[in-house]
């Protein structure tokens, strides 16, 4: 019995998917969805990367 596990990697987000090869039926599927990395979330007014917001303040110290 051979599985085959698919993994589906986004910038926000990880799928996956167990398949078992022979019976050709699906053992198991999931998601999971991660908090995005945006301070003030709204309209897309004023929004600002948490990065964007660290190499600023690096960039005033230098």
């Amino acid at each position: 019995m051979s599985k085959i596990l698919g993994l589906d990697l986004g910038t926000n987000s990880i799928g996956w998917a167990l398949i078992d090869d022979t019976k050709k039926v699906i053992l198991g599927m999931g998601s999971r969805i991660f908090p995005m990395g945006v301070e003030n979330l709204g309209d897309g007014e004023g929004e600002l990367s948490k990065n964007a917001s660290r190499t600023g303040a690096r960039g005033v110290r230098r």
